[in-house]
């Protein structure tokens, strides 16, 4: 008999899809199961009435729907509890669990901007209106166990080495946490009091992308004032922030593989040798929101969003310093005197590693990179691309997709490496 499982997870979250993903890979390696899957968000989740199949599989979206889930007989693994949910006087604290490693996700993110070379650190949690795992009193709103597992990783990190991070307050209502109109102006007069540079960590990508539209709002420059940090790597929120979000990917879909996994063996009357399986973060998918550029001298920072917006693509150091009114010398001494490294330089490294991009997730030939990135010939962008990463440009292809067709202001040919 094919078995019936049910799935409780939204599908709003890149986290949740990935862990559906690796339940399907599951079950495409071992046999075919029945899943019921209830589309959309959190609150659309529960346990359909009178079901009576064989495993459950949840991402608990509520109080309410534990007791259900709980109440049932078949054998469940739960997935990323809250607090509440293990602790021992309750039902589902008895189930097997496959939970984030949330410590290893604080102790990336710290790591992440340490090697950055900071001084500066703060941390700005939680809200994500999706998961209604926020508490609320009469003293405000309390964090969910996720959160605040993140954030003491982070400060532990940092503390190790003699620094501290700021922390944003808590806010005070369930109003104005869910309303981000209302929330905005509180994040902005608190990220204004920062000291900069300052690197600032949030627990979910939602969030990153509140603080990048909080600063744009209130016209602190990314990354060079602020640079943010993220956790999820949810494609569509990093991709729409200005700049694309930095963010650490999870290994959600080895989650879901893990808790496929463990069901099948509860279905079979296995017993597990464990309670809780942790899954881990993944290396950092770096964007331009966390980029080692940080200044406060306007003309850089200017000069920096030029080459940033055109991909260092088809522009050159005299371009840049005609458009801000400069000598090229004048730019140069800037540029060295706040980063230590040559205008050329940074225009190099930036379309060297938009190339790349190109290169990995598009199916463009290497001749159409060649004039989109303004090379002469593609041998001489082909030895720049192995002497800088180490590989070949074929080594590295992927075909996905393909993007739309090139348009036709690709035919200016230039050297991105030409000083002047």
């Amino acid at each position: 008999m094919t078995p019936r499982v049910a799935i409780l997870m939204e599908m709003s979250l890149e986290v949740s899809r990935n862990m559906l993903r690796g339940i399907i890979r599951y079950i495409r390696e071992h046999g075919i199961w029945t899943l019921d899957l209830t589309p959309g968000g959190i609150a659309d989740q529960r346990l359909p009435d009178n079901w009576n199949g064989n495993g459950i599989i949840a991402r608990v979206p509520s109080f309410n729907e534990a007791a259900r889930i709980a109440g049932n007989p078949a054998p469940k693994v739960i997935l990323d509890p809250q607090s509440a949910f293990i602790d021992p006087s309750h039902p589902l604290s008895s189930c097997v669990r496959v939970a984030c490693d949330h410590a290893a996700v604080g102790h990336a993110a710290a790591e992440h901007f340490l090697s950055r070379g900071f001084k500066h650190f703060a941390y700005l949690g939680p809200v994500l209106s999706s998961t209604p795992q926020m508490q609320y009193d009469s003293t405000g709103i309390h964090e969910p166990n996720w959160s605040t597992m993140r954030r003491d990783a982070f400060l532990e990190s940092l503390s190790k080495l003699g620094f501290k991070a700021h922390i944003y307050p808590m806010p005070r209502s369930r109003q104005l946490s869910l309303n981000w109109n209302l929330e905005m102006p509180n994040i902005i007069r608190w990220l204004q009091r920062l000291p900069k540079p300052v690197a600032v960590f949030t627990p979910h990508d939602a969030r990153g992308r509140q603080v990048a539209d909080a600063c744009q709002a209130a016209g602190i420059h990314v990354p060079y004032r602020i640079a943010i940090l993220g956790v999820n790597n949810d494609p569509t929120l990093c991709n729409t922030s200005l700049p694309p979000l930095s963010s650490i990917p999870l290994d959600a879909e080895a989650a879901g593989y893990k808790a496929a996994e463990v069901l099948a063996a509860l279905m079979r009357g296995e017993r597990p040798l464990q309670r809780q399986f942790l899954y881990k973060p993944l290396p950092v998918a770096a964007r331009d929101s966390s980029a080692n550029m940080q200044t406060d001298d306007m003309l850089v920072i200017d000069m920096l969003e030029d080459i940033r917006q055109s991909q260092g693509f088809n522009i050159r150091v005299a371009e840049l310093a005609a458009r801000r009114h400069v000598t090229v010398r004048t730019l140069e001494n800037h540029c060295r005197k706040a980063l230590g490294r040559s205008v050329g330089d940074i225009l190099r490294e930036t379309c060297l590693l938009n190339v790349r991009k190109l290169v990995a997730e598009t199916d463009y030939s290497f001749i159409d990179i060649t004039r989109m990135c303004g090379q002469l010939s593609a041998s001489h962008l082909a030895s720049a691309f192995r002497k800088r990463f180490g590989v070949t440009m074929s080594s590295i292809r992927r075909v996905p997709r393909r993007p739309p067709s090139i348009s036709n202001g690709l035919n200016t040919m230039q050297h991105f490496w030409t000083s002047s």
